[in-house]
């Protein structure tokens, strides 16, 4: 099934939403050479986006010595390049592959930008993507781990890191910080996730724990490009 987004391309009438807030490329910091080819479109291009996103991911990885995660991420740069150049069809298994895993970390990019705010959503992320709900729900589902499910625990590492950083801040006021529409909610699930109240968390210095891939490849490339 092909995925269903607007294919026509992004120009200066039609500005490509998913680029809001996102750097333009430094290309000295680009390893491979892949923000500075002029044979591959910028950021303005339809698969800029992509590319600057999963390009972070890779640095991301690198400086974690994320080995199993880091060949993953090189080989869906590969692919978006061969499709920006027309040697792979966006709709063939190797072309959906690579925007499956693509999307993702802009997703991820997204809900990290847009984390503060109570509004954000599955339908806003979608949106900025361009593609449909349904498509972004598969995206977090073949990684274990629903859209919803993402930002709580997202927005819980965010507030612990708050918690421990700021302590002399209320609570509540990290709560709304961290996109909770009310303090209950932040105190219900932050009790589930971390097993211990934001006092008792603040009191005792714990750290948050920040997600990571495993570093077996094969559960690595699973969770990198939802396969």
């Amino acid at each position: 099934m092909h995925d269903e987004f607007d294919s026509r391309p992004y120009t200066a009438d039609r500005p490509n939403p998913a680029m809001d807030g996102l750097d333009p490329p430094n290309p000295l910091a680009d390893p491979f050479g892949l923000a500075g080819d002029n044979a591959i479109r910028e950021p303005s291009g339809e698969w800029g986006p992509l590319r600057q996103a999963t390009l972070a991911d890779f640095k991301e990885a690198v400086a974690e010595g994320d080995t199993a995660r880091s060949v993953v991420l090189v080989n869906v740069l590969a692919e978006l390049a061969l499709i920006d150049l027309g040697t792979v069809s966006p709709g063939s298994r190797r072309g959906q592959r690579a925007l499956r895993a693509a999307r993702l970390a802009l997703a991820r990019r997204l809900i990290a930008r847009h984390l503060p705010e109570p509004e954000l959503s599955a339908a806003m992320v979608a949106g900025r993507l361009g593609v449909s709900l349904r498509h972004l729900h598969m995206l977090f589902e073949r990684t274990g781990q629903s859209f919803a499910k993402t930002v709580n625990s997202e927005r819980i590492r965010l507030s612990g890191q708050m918690l421990h950083e700021t302590p002399q801040r209320p609570v509540a006021e990290i709560a709304r910080a961290c996109g909770f529409a009310s303090p209950a909610t932040f105190y219900r699930l932050f009790q589930v996730t971390m097993k211990m109240s934001p006092g008792v968390f603040r009191a005792l210095g714990a750290q948050p724990k920040p997600a990571s891939l495993a570093s077996d490849d094969q559960t690595a490339a699973a969770h990198v490009t939802g396969e």
